[in-house]
């Protein structure tokens, strides 16, 4: 029997490897459209045309999610499907797949269909489908699986830093005036994903060092969920390799894994943003 995982595109991931032969891997595309120009999120991407165009238009620009059709076409492949959707607070990718899952259901009525949603957005839903990679392998059931998924949603955490707030602003993701403080020029702006799945600014740091040691203690307020973290940075190798090395002084032991965001998430985070889970 073939498990199939799909997520949305702002789960960072390309390719789930490891799986044994057991797990089909798939994602789904969100699309954004900057003045004329469109880009699919899909492996083609450029995400430096998709940055530049972005910072070289005034208006704002806008992302369209998933369809339904979309999720349904993956949702029907035989065997059981566990769906993984950026939060629903931010998008109406987890109506759209649960809206998919409804029509198969009422097709094939036995169909195992699990749609998580994660709350959150990249690295978070990796941390989230790497549990279902771990589970499925150990040959857990799907019921035992899609329970604790739902749990593992909640204890995982998202922190991010961003030196710009406009796409979020001009979205509707954050208070303009939360925004303006926290991008100032110089400014690191802090964030964190709430219960809700929401997007809050909860600080700024000045300068690249001190939003790194502002980023490790508020992980360290906050309380790591198991013993990795994501990393993923929109353009920034160098400040995510100085925060992999401050993590790993800081909580010995854990693993810090650096990836880069794709279209989606690096049209929110920006140029230079980081999105860290733990």
């Amino acid at each position: 029997m073939t498990w199939h995982i799909v997520a949305d595109t702002s789960c960072d991931l390309f390719t789930l490897e490891g799986t044994e032969g057991k797990i089909d891997f798939a994602t789904i595309p969100f699309t954004i459209r900057i003045g004329e120009k469109e880009f699919v999120d899909d492996e083609h991407i450029s995400i430096e045309d998709m940055l530049t165009a972005n910072e070289n238009h005034s208006e704002p620009g806008q992302t369209a999610c998933p369809s339904p059709e979309d999720w349904r076409e993956k949702f029907s492949a035989s065997g059981p499907v566990l769906a993984f959707t950026i939060s629903s607070a931010l998008s109406g990718s987890y109506n759209s797949a649960c809206t998919a899952k409804t029509m198969i259901l009422e097709e094939e009525p036995e169909k195992q269909i699990a749609v998580i949603d994660s709350r959150a957005n990249g690295p978070e839903i990796t941390l989230l489908i790497m549990k279902a990679k771990e589970m499925i392998l150990a040959g857990k059931s799907f019921e035992r699986i899609e329970d604790a998924l739902v749990r593992e949603a909640e204890k995982v955490h998202t922190v991010f830093a961003l030196s710009s707030y406009r796409n979020l602003i001009k979205a509707g993701r954050v208070g303009r005036l939360a925004g303006f403080i926290a991008g100032r020029l110089g400014f690191w702006g802090i964030g964190v994903g709430s219960d809700a799945g929401e997007i809050e600014v909860c600080g700024k740091a000045r300068g690249n060092k001190g939003m790194i040691r502002f980023l490790v203690e508020k992980i360290r307020e906050t309380g790591l969920a198991g013993k990795e973290i994501r990393v993923n940075h929109c353009r920034n190798r160098e400040d995510a390799e100085l925060l992999r090395e401050r993590l790993e002084a800081a909580f010995p032991g854990v693993r810090v894994i650096l990836a880069q965001t794709r279209g989606l998430d690096s049209f929110y985070a920006e140029r230079s943003g980081l999105i860290v889970a733990f």
